[in-house]
């Protein structure tokens, strides 16, 4: 009996937005991991049924990019309003519906009206909604708890990625969509009602489990929504910019150019590396593997760039990631099937600087202008976002298209992250606005 009570006390001690944590970790395993880096197993499937070319293909990640971009407007304000756990049970009912859509694709129209569905669902929900979540519940230790986050979508790529694949060569990418979309749903809407909260003020509690909640809770519960100033976890005063307030600074602009240059890649080195791969001689099964790899190996990077971003300038570690991805893209450009060193050296390289480079910019968006329209704000960058987004998986495509090759596409995206790099290192923290001026912020 003694043991047990002591673990029931660590289990009472241990603060309710870690496991606020975890479950966005395994919703996003699971989400992240079949949509965003499991897609580009359906890549030659397709083309290989339908004909169609890769630009043709590529064009439906740029319909999520364009979708993701037009709906953060409207879905941030919502989870700002009514709460991650709402637009989360949403959002994954429907990406659920959305996999079991595409197993009835039958020409190229079908594909962009059914992924458009599937896309919605996925950006509302994985993209905004479980990073919100997390992002209010923590400030000291809030790059930390992004970080294990994104290691669950670093985990569920390496995972998910090998058994789609597989579940493609043994019953075909349409029954794999349905089993898709069936997993998601049996699996992610009981965690999200379980375990999502939506901040901890509604608990009586404080960001990072600081003591008094209870007693602060009482003390604002008769504030406006809109209260613009808590004490955080610093031990200084938390600024909290309205979405008004944030565009009309410098800072938001010089961030928001930074992630539009960072954007371009994400998607369009990890939707063409199968085909990449495949076009130079490693077979199909091994090419999805080694983007599994690939994901496999950016965990230690988001796990150490998320504990060094609550210790270390987060700016000049994002020029650090960015370097190392511009690197990593140089080399993926020399890689062939005789060259299996440099492949794992890409892997090494690539998958550090990728890694590290998905935690740190919401951690940093939060630290720069609070947590009370921290969806709302993230919402207004994705529109600028998006352009660079669609833009870069079709640029990729059609690269490949004329000339055969994806050197020039690579080429570009190498030069474009490491100008991202710097642009975070210009990055200051903004002046608390006019009515807050007497309120000091923490630094980044």
């Amino acid at each position: 009996m003694g043991i047990i009570s002591q673990v029931n006390a660590k289990r009472k001690k241990l603060f309710r937005g870690w496991w606020v944590v975890a479950a966005a970790s395994a919703i996003n395993a699971i989400g992240v991991g079949f949509f965003f880096y499991g897609w580009s197993t359906f890549f030659k499937p397709l083309q290989r049924e339908f004909g169609w070319s890769r630009a043709e293909i590529s064009g439906v990640s740029a319909l999520s990019r364009l979708e993701g971009g037009l709906e953060g407007p409207v879905v941030g304000p919502l989870i700002d309003k009514f709460g991650s756990k709402k637009v989360l049970l949403f959002a994954v009912a429907l990406t659920g519906a959305g996999f079991i859509g595409l197993s009835r694709v039958s020409n190229l129209v079908t594909l962009y009206v059914l992924f458009g569905v599937l896309a919605f669902g996925y950006n509302a929900g994985f993209t905004f909604a479980t990073t919100a979540a997390v992002a209010k519940w923590f400030i000291k230790r809030r790059s930390r708890a992004i970080s294990f986050v994104t290691t669950g979508n670093g985990i569920g790529g390496a995972a998910l990625i090998p058994l789609l694949a597989w579940l493609i060569v043994q019953y075909g990418w349409r029954w794999t969509a349905i089993i898709t979309g069936v997993a998601i749903w049996v699996v992610v809407l009981p965690i999200v009602v379980l375990a999502i909260r939506d901040t901890p003020e509604e608990m009586g509690l404080l960001p990072d489990g600081e003591p008094g909640g209870q007693a602060r809770e009482s003390e604002q519960k008769d504030k406006p929504a809109e209260a613009t100033v808590s004490t955080g976890a610093y031990g200084l005063d938390e600024v909290n910019f309205t979405w008004r307030e944030a565009l009309v600074t410098p800072t938001f602009w010089v961030l928001a150019a930074a992630m539009f240059f960072r954007s371009c890649i994400l998607s369009s080195i990890v939707i063409h590396e199968i085909p990449y791969l495949t076009d130079v001689g490693i077979p199909e099964v091994q090419a999805a593997s080694i983007l599994g790899l690939m994901v496999l190996v950016s965990i230690p990077g988001r796990l150490a760039f998320g504990w060094m971003g609550d210790r270390v300038n987060k700016k000049v570690l994002l020029l650090a990631t960015s370097l190392l991805q511009a690197v990593g893209i140089l080399i993926l450009i020399n890689v062939r099937a005789s060259t299996m060193s440099l492949l794992y050296l890409f892997l090494i390289v690539y998958g550090l600087g990728y890694g590290g480079g998905i935690p740190l910019p919401t951690a940093l968006r939060a630290d720069l202008f609070g947590r009370k329209s921290f969806a709302t704000i993230t919402g207004m960058i994705t529109p600028i976002t998006m352009v660079s987004g669609m833009a870069g998986p079709i640029f990729a495509g059609y690269v490949y298209d004329v000339s055969r090759s994806y050197s020039l596409a690579f080429y570009t995206f190498a030069i474009m992250v490491a100008l991202s790099g710097l642009l975070f290192l210009f990055i200051r923290q903004p002046k608390p606005p006019a009515r807050l001026a007497h309120i000091t912020s923490p630094s980044s």
